[in-house]
């Protein structure tokens, strides 16, 4: 009999306990794609009857079950449980959405749970809830509820249907749906299903409990082993193929998981190393389909082109070979990783190279088989790095450590170049380099950091010993970006001193005395422009952010290079040289020494940056916007519409610490109010400038005192003392400072 599912509801429909629990809301790939067609073809559905372009049903296929009469009929499916309850979640949403009167949505209260206890209690509490939608997602806003049991998040189907509410929920606001009850209640509903009754029929369940299968189903590995071999078309790698699957491909897989944690905490480690397994295989297959010109996805959603890649003979011995080498790989140098490659600092070894992924696992192969999913949890650069060790395995080429550094340095460093729209050009230029070293085959990648590869390698063969170099282009700083430093004889020591005075967490900890003692040799800021000249505009002066770090000292994009090689670079030099002839030097004196110098001497722009940190403040990301010498504004971020100071008025208002004085934090005026009268100060290049800011026509007796007195000119103005060059030979800040609280303390 052919049903809606309104008219289904009208009846009691009893999910029996003899059923799995609810299964359509699962995580895993295969459901959520069968989820995802699933709502898709409802809310097609929806849309179009709403929309009346067409009034068309969507049937659902058959139900099958069992009933019962009494004062109202039960249902019990047996088949049409994941299908029946998805539509019902649907149905609560939308009533509980569109406020629907409560008379309308009392038949959802005939759709009950009998599985599990637990499942049964979360139904009918679900029915009587009216949800707010005030959270981020309705599934957060059902736990946040009292009746809510923590021991629910362990409920299959109630996490599942959870699920599939958020997923109802991110395509009715999606599709920026309303008042779609209309198309759903009573006769208007476009669900329809086929009721088979079995006793009807006069069949028994058995038959049904069978054929829907209530044992474990076949994994996606087990699929793709049974459907695998009959691709293979040369009978003696089919042979070989079906031996191995099982054995030696099969146990090396198992031994490389078995140590690691998500093995531990695993129920079923079997199900990991298959899905481990087909993680590997999907990886070697999309970069054998990439060079193909064949895309591939997984063996789920590409399984036409899984045949067309491996309808080549060719292809299949790729993937046999590649296999085949990680298997004596795994048995001959078991500890290739460990020995390879290292995260913390403190770990440093000549032999080894640093990463630097979140996740600190070095074990390259083993982050692809537990992560390298339809998601692609295994970046770009973990992929060439995996696919050089791959390669290297088959092809056994000289010098390979050294060459799998400079792969580190050329991924790490093209953030911008690596794509996968062109990730069979890196793939196959990567491939050409570790046969032939030679550098020109390289095109991909960073320009920059191709350039520098081949000086480098020029300079190192020149070098008797290498490890300080190595420990350079291993900082979290550099990350194997070193051009800052001239590869000529003082290379070596002023590497030394950068490690020891300006390494990572040693810059971080003690940023503002670093920092500072930098510029004590020289201006070493960034333009935007990246031309060189000192102009109006955005400047960098470093923050103790890391990346900003990263991004200041190693050979940036967007036109900045000239700045980092004409401003940066001789000021760090020359502090470097300083430090290797005297290694003994006190940060904190020598910059000591450097402020009392300027007792002596005009006062520039560093001079108040090295004399108060509250410039550095409240500046995350290094930036200033300068207008003129003198005036430039501290960036919280680099945007005008976010917060941003004078840092002469952040000073100023720091010492001052009075509720008399007023600074915003959007490049607001200093302002002074004193019995109802307000007077705002502006910063020029070489004066403050007072101005009265009552309301227009009232009078301001302060302000007028002031030029009274003379504290200020008939302009306003209050001029700082400079030289013929326009450089300050009084402290501005102590001046206004001083100047301020006479006028707050006579008031």
């Amino acid at each position: 009999m052919k049903l809606k599912f309104t008219n289904i509801l009208a009846d009691k429909v009893e999910i029996p306990i003899i059923q799995r629990d609810f299964a359509q809301g699962r995580t895993d790939k295969n459901t959520s794609k069968i989820r995802r067609d699933f709502l898709d073809a409802i809310f097609d559905t929806i849309i179009k009857n709403k929309e009346k372009v067409t009034h068309k049903n969507l049937e659902l296929d058959f139900i099958y079950g069992n009933k019962t009469q009494g004062d109202k009929p039960i249902f019990s499916p047996i088949d049409g449980q994941q299908r029946l309850t998805v539509l019902w979640l649907l149905y609560w949403f939308v009533t509980s959405k569109e406020s629907v009167p409560k008379e309308e949505k009392e038949a959802l209260q005939n759709f009950v749970y009998e599985t599990r206890h637990s499942t049964t209690i979360f139904c009918k509490k679900l029915i009587a809830f009216n949800p707010q939608f005030t959270s981020s997602c309705i599934s957060d806003e059902i736990k946040n509820q009292s009746w809510y049991f923590e021991t629910w998040d362990f409920d299959p189907s109630i996490q599942a249907m959870l699920v599939v509410l958020d997923d109802i929920e991110f395509r009715y606001d999606d599709y920026g749906l309303e008042d779609i009850w209309q198309v759903l209640k009573g006769e208007n509903c476009p669900f329809e299903m086929y009721q088979l009754v079995l006793s009807e029929f006069k069949l028994s369940d058995d038959l049904y409990i069978k054929m829907n299968s209530r044992g474990k189903p076949l994994t996606e590995f087990e699929y793709f082993k049974a459907n695998f071999s009959e691709i293979i078309t040369d009978e003696e790698l089919k042979q070989k193929f079906e031996k191995q699957i099982d054995q030696d491909w099969f146990d090396c897989i198992w031994n490389l998981l078995l140590e690691t944690e998500e093995a531990k905490n695993v129920k079923d480690i079997a199900l990991l190393v298959d899905n481990s397994f087909l993680n590997l295989f999907n990886f070697i297959t999309y970069v054998i389909g990439l060079k193909n010109d064949i895309p591939y996805s997984d063996t789920v959603e590409s399984s036409k082109e899984l045949k067309n890649i491996y309808g080549n003979i060719d292809n299949v011995k790729e993937l046999f070979s590649i296999l085949d080498n990680l298997v004596i790989s795994n048995e001959t140098n078991p500890d290739f990783w460990r020995n390879t490659f290292y995260f913390d600092k403190a770990s440093f070894h000549k032999d080894k190279t640093r990463l630097f992924f979140p996740h600190q696992v070095n074990n390259l192969l083993v982050r692809c088989l537990l992560y390298f999913d339809k998601d692609r949890g295994f970046s770009l650069p973990e992929q060439l790095l995996l696919h050089s060790y791959l390669f290297q395995n088959i092809h056994q080429t000289e010098d390979f450590e050294r060459k799998l550094r400079i792969v580190r340095n050329l991924v790490v460093n093209s953030e911008f170049e690596l794509r996968r729209e062109t990730l069979v050009e890196s793939i196959t230029e990567l491939e050409t380099f570790l046969l032939s070293f030679d550098f020109d085959a390289l095109k991909r990648f960073k320009t920059d950091q191709i350039q520098e590869e081949k000086e480098k390698e020029a300079f190192y063969q020149t070098q008797e010993a290498l490890d300080t170099f190595y420990r350079l282009e291993d900082s979290d700083i550099f990350r194997g970006n070193i051009s800052i430093f001239e590869f000529d004889d003082n290379a070596e020591h002023r590497a030394s001193q950068f490690l020891k005075y300006f390494d990572e967490d040693v810059l971080i900890q003690d940023f503002s005395n670093r920092a500072n003692f930098l510029l004590c040799f020289g201006d070493y800021t960034q333009h935007d422009s990246g031309n060189g000249e000192r102009k109006e505009g955005w400047y960098n002066i470093l923050s103790s952010n890391k990346k900003v770090i990263r991004k200041f000292f190693t050979t940036p994009g967007y036109g900045k290079k000239k700045d980092i090689f004409s401003h940066t670079r001789p000021v760090l030099m020359k502090c470097l040289d300083f430090l290797a002839e005297k290694p003994n030097t006190d940060i904190k004196e020598h910059i000591n020494t450097v402020l009392e110098s300027y007792e002596a001497k005009p006062k520039d722009w560093k001079y108040y940056f090295i004399k108060y940190p509250s410039f550095r403040w409240e500046c995350s990301r290094g930036y200033y916007y300068s207008f003129d010498y003198y005036v430039f504004n501290k960036m919280r971020q680099k945007q005008f519409n976010g917060f941003n100071w004078c840092p002469f008025f952040y000073e100023v208002n720091r010492q001052v610490k009075s509720k008399k004085l007023i600074l915003g934090d959007y490049n607001d005026l200093l302002f002074m109010k004193i019995k109802k009268n307000t007077i705002s100060v502006n910063i020029a290049s070489n004066h403050f400038l007072f101005e009265n800011q009552n309301a227009e026509g009232v009078k301001n007796p302060i302000y007028d005192e002031l030029i009274a007195y003379e504290v200020i000119d008939e302009e306003g103005i209050l001029y700082i003392e400079q030289n013929a060059k326009g450089l300050d030979t009084e402290d501005r800040v102590v001046k206004l400072v001083d100047y301020i609280n006479s006028i707050l303390q006579k008031k």
